[in-house]
């Protein structure tokens, strides 16, 4: 009997080893291009997350600064009788401890201001100032303590990058005319009617995060700012322009 072999022809033998290796660097490319993708969503997502912390830190901060400075000068004078007070008033009546002055200092790295901000009914000195180095620092501190006293400082937020110059600052403020206040305090009677003719306070805060975007390697900075309209009358000098409500 005649036995009948076929021989296999190329094309039925399956993939060849070239063909095999084309495969696996496709599949391989894609698979590549897809983990890549999937980095770059994570990468992305952490870098929104540490950029999300600083902002709500921030945020927080000046939400309090905001509401200790609407605080600010009261009580005041304008609220009692102080004829019959024991001990008498002080005089002048803004270096009196029942009452609130105001703001008594302003710079483009730190404000100062008097006001009830527990509503204990007690009149506290509160202080926040740009402390350029040190511990933790560049950092905003802030202090609070009873009028009068020295300040007892703790720091609020890290990492601030304004240079608390004029060109740079972190505080300012404006009349009720609009004009620009850098600077003013208590030492000059010129301070003292500049101080009692504010009607606005404007925070800028400028933040670095503490860590860096993992994809650019650097650190993401937030920007932030706030104007505190003053509703409390400032004691520093007659004929203030501030309200009082």
């Amino acid at each position: 009997m005649r036995s009948h072999i076929q021989r296999a022809r190329p094309s039925q033998l399956g993939f060849s080893f070239l063909e095999v290796i084309l495969t696996v660097v496709i599949i391989g490319t894609i698979l590549g291009a897809i983990l890549s993708q999937v980095s770059l969503v994570q990468q992305r997502a952490r870098a929104e997350a540490i950029k999300l912390d600083s902002f709500q830190e921030s945020r927080e901060f000046v939400d309090g600064f905001v509401r200790d400075l609407h605080l600010a000068g009261y009580p005041n004078i304008r609220m009692f009788d102080t004829s019959s007070w024991s001990p008498a008033l002080n005089s002048p009546p803004w270096n009196d401890s029942r009452l609130a002055a105001g703001v008594i200092y302003l710079s483009p790295s730190q404000i100062t201001f008097e006001g009830d901000v527990d509503g204990d009914g007690q009149v506290d000195v509160v202080e926040y100032k740009l402390i350029t180095a040190g511990n933790n620092c560049p950092c905003i501190q802030r202090s609070q303590v009873l009028k009068p006293g020295g300040a007892v400082f703790s720091v609020q937020v890290q990492n601030i990058q304004n240079a608390g110059t004029n060109a740079d600052p972190v505080f300012v403020g404006y009349k009720s005319d609009g004009t620009l206040v850098n600077s003013a305090d208590t030492t000059t009677t010129a301070g003292l009617q500049t101080l009692a003719s504010l009607r606005t306070i404007k925070i800028t805060l400028k933040v670095k995060a503490v860590n860096v975007d993992p994809q650019t390697g650097l650190a993401p900075e937030v920007s932030l700012n706030a104007s505190v309209t003053l509703v409390n009358c400032s004691m520093l000098a007659t004929g203030q322009t501030m309200s009082c409500q």
